[in-house]
């Protein structure tokens, strides 16, 4: 199969299964529909001493936002039209909550919390209606919890079943499922973070985009009251979505601060600052609020202008010194830039809706959902494209070394590596073997048969040392018809051994070449000399190499 076909075939495959996602969720959200009915018409307000009659609560404002402690009164009847086991589902904002159907009261919540001054949380009530209520009326009785915990009251549904919460979150699916996704999304980019930081690669900016992911993905969670479904505590639920809306300044702050490693110390020095003030502000934030000194949810407009602030002492610390030529088409600018932009459009949107209560699902949710997963899948590509970046920096400083370590003529590796070579041996101390050989009769051929004959010799030992002793050492080629074999792995009993394999290749060499190809060797070991001197070993080798090449014109 081609290549271009097996692409088509990939992209054909993950359009399926993204349109059967899609559709799946679009499926569970069409069949709640048939089982949820609207019942935000037909209210009676009482607000402030003054009561409103027939009101839409999906466009009523209260003026001015509700204070704390202040009661609102809402009425209504039952239809007649309404099953058997229904249910009022009724999203309500850090207030307090009691529910008489007729003269009986059949829900309450957070009104002892409120009376000892705690923090009342948020969630989705899900208020079962007692059988035979058809047409009896409803009364509805909220305490503000904390100054403007509200303006509008909207998202209130009947449900026929026992799956209130649920028909609830299929009517915003959407942000649920990729809420669902940033935190399975984030709980893999960790792991893979964690395995990459055991291979000892960089791994910090990765890192922090799983912990942005999973941190956005549970506040999400908490936004959109998913977390309803693993934990019914609304406090602890109200906490968890602020405590994350507030930690997820860290990771953006780390990727913005980590951004480049050559700023000047007194840049870095503030960098440094303004996060650890930020660590301890959320410490001290998360702590003071379980004591149940502060409301964390009192804090979170300060910590979202200590974010924006935050923010842009670190990009300015991170970018004042460069051209803005460099800055404009440098990925990490275009990321700092949409963190400003989604704070500052998520800002507009908040109060927007606070004013005019938006009934599209998309512009109900924070934008800070999307903008995250626009964010990180930027700052992956940005981290994907520093991955190449560096492996080819890597490439050409590997390509630059070896150049600068191989010999021109056979490949082989030079005086300049063997230099390094033997400082690193006389440093570590390790156990190690010299072969110096030195091709015979190289003199001879180039004045009879010229230099290319030379070359010839001298690049067909190299081959058969490379061949011979490539796998267990170094095999150089200090100069002129020298070379050298280092080995700090293999003994001598299997160094001797390789040196038989060297004769017999030479005598195969001559045949094709029509010349000798014979050379001296001499072998030592750092076992033989004291202190373990690359010099002195280098030496006795050298010795022994002379004495193996007088024996040879003696004993042609």
């Amino acid at each position: 199969m081609s290549k271009g076909l097996r692409k088509t075939l990939y992209v054909i495959v993950l359009l399926v299964v993204i349109t059967l996602i899609i559709g799946f969720f679009a499926l569970i959200k069409s069949t709640s529909q048939y089982r949820v009915t609207d019942f935000h018409k037909g209210w009676t307000v009482a607000f402030r001493g003054q009561e409103y009659e027939d009101v839409d609560l999906e466009k009523f404002r209260f003026p001015g936002g509700c204070k704390k402690g202040e009661y609102i009164v809402l009425k209504n009847h039952l239809p007649f039209s309404m099953k058997e086991g229904s249910a009022i589902i009724f999203p309500l904002e850090l207030s307090a909550i009691s529910v008489d159907v007729g003269d009986t009261t059949v829900y309450e919540y957070g009104s002892d919390r409120f009376a000892k001054g705690y923090m009342v949380g948020s969630g989705v009530h899900i208020i079962r209606i007692p059988d035979l209520s058809q047409g009896r009326l409803v009364t509805v009785t909220i305490t503000a919890g904390e100054n403007k915990a509200f303006t509008y009251l909207s998202g209130i549904f009947l449900d026929e079943t026992n799956w209130g919460l649920i028909d609830y979150l299929n009517d915003n699916i959407y942000p649920v499922a990729l809420s669902l996704s940033l935190v399975m999304a984030g709980i893999i980019i960790l792991v893979i973070s964690f395995i990459i930081a055991f291979k000892k690669y960089e791994w910090v900016r990765i890192n922090q985009m799983g912990v942005l992911f999973f941190t956005m993905g549970c506040w999400t969670l908490c936004e959109t009251n998913t977390i309803q479904l693993f934990s019914a505590d609304y406090v602890w639920n109200t906490f968890v979505r602020y405590f994350f809306g507030i930690f997820s300044i860290l990771p953006v702050l780390r990727m913005i601060t980590g951004a480049h490693k050559d700023k000047p110390e007194a840049d870095r020095y503030v960098q440094k600052v303004v996060f650890s003030i930020t660590h301890l502000l959320i410490v001290a934030t998360a702590f003071l609020s379980l004591l149940r000194e502060i409301h964390i949810c009192n804090v979170s407009l300060f910590f979202q202008i200590f974010a924006f602030l935050s923010m842009a002492v670190a990009c300015l610390m991170e970018w004042k010194d460069y051209p803005m030529e460099d800055i404009a088409i440098n990925p990490r600018f275009v990321e700092h830039l949409m963190c400003f932009i989604f704070i500052a459009v998520e800002t507009v949107r908040n109060g927007l809706h606070r004013f005019f209560n938006f009934q599209i699902t998309f512009l109900r949710h924070s934008f800070l959902l999307y903008g995250t997963v626009v964010l990180v899948m930027m700052m992956m590509s940005s981290y994907i494209y520093d991955l190449y970046e560096s492996y080819l920096r890597r490439a050409e400083e590997n390509t630059l070394k070896r150049l600068a370590f191989t010999d021109g003529l056979t490949g082989l590796l030079n005086r300049a590596f063997c230099k390094d070579k033997m400082e690193e041996l006389d440093r570590s101390g390790k156990e190690f073997h010299m072969i110096s050989f030195d091709v015979n009769g190289l003199k001879e051929i180039n004045d009879n048969r010229g230099h290319p004959e030379g070359d010839r010799l001298l690049t067909t030992f190299a081959d058969i040392l490379t061949r011979c002793f490539s796998d267990i050492a170094y095999v150089i080629r200090p100069g002129g018809d020298e070379f050298l074999v280092i080995s700090d792995d293999a003994g001598k009993q299997e160094l001797l051994g390789r040196l038989d394999w060297l004769d017999s290749m030479e005598k195969n060499a001559e045949k094709s070449l029509g010349f000798p190809v014979k050379a001296a060797y001499g072998l030592a070991g750092s076992d033989e000399v004291d202190g373990h001197s690359t010099e002195e070993v280098y030496y006795l080798a050298d010795q022994r190499m002379y004495d193996m090449k007088v024996h040879q014109m003696r004993n042609p």
